[in-house]
């Protein structure tokens, strides 16, 4: 009995560490958000889980802001999210865009506005 506790400990917490590796590929916390960009909490992981990748579907931005609740919100949270970001980085020259049908990425700057 007392090796079946044990291995399940063992599996637990090989679990617990696999799951904070996930967390940490979804949302990397090395990627610093602009203070000026005025972010709520939930906005700054949305900005940094784009930052990080090609492009976030929906799902990953909800896994993102939620994989810590047994609940999520409606999808259509990550909307409104997008929505109140756009605003807020539009002075900053940030812009986030659809990508139809599968999500939403930072976009890239022009070979002009690099270049100018």
């Amino acid at each position: 009995m007392d090796d079946l506790v044990d291995l399940q400990r063992d599996r637990i917490e090989f679990l617990e560490e696999r799951i904070r590796q996930l967390e940490e590929a979804l949302m990397p916390a090395s990627i610093p958000v602009p203070v000026e960009y005025q972010l709520t909490a939930n906005e700054a992981r949305v900005y940094a889980h784009l930052a990080s990748r090609d492009f976030g579907t929906r799902q990953s931005i909800m896994t993102a802001l939620y994989s810590d609740r047994l609940e999520e919100p409606e999808m259509k949270i990550v909307d409104v999210f997008v929505c109140k970001m756009r605003r807020k980085l539009k002075p900053f020259g940030v812009r986030i865009e659809t990508v139809w049908g599968q999500g939403y990425r930072l976009a890239r700057p022009e070979i002009s506005e690099v270049t100018a």
